[in-house]
């Protein structure tokens, strides 16, 4: 899909703390949706980004980003040595 991208006018609003696969809250996990325009953002190691409908996935890897598009239902299946946050857009 080309829509996941941010749109030009997005302006960052927060972020979350770092997480790993141990910290990570269990919401995160399952099937949820965001109400604003975010980016998961990987620091270390690796996450499997799946949307729910219609069904996509995507491996993320450190030093890469992906679009989170509001109201999308996903979730996140992080690896062992992952480190990643979630940057929230205004």
């Amino acid at each position: 899909m080309t829509d996941r991208q941010l749109p030009a006018d997005a302006t960052p609003a927060r972020t979350t703390p770092s997480f790993t696969s141990e910290t990570v809250p269990k919401a995160l996990c399952n099937a949820h949706h965001a109400t604003v325009w975010a980016e998961l953002v990987l620091e270390h190691g690796a996450v499997l980004f799946i949307e729910e409908d219609p069904p996509w996935r995507t491996r993320i890897t450190a030093g890469s980003r992906q679009v989170i598009v509001p109201i999308r239902t996903h979730h996140v299946d992080p690896e062992i040595d992952s480190v990643f946050h979630v940057q929230f857009y205004d």
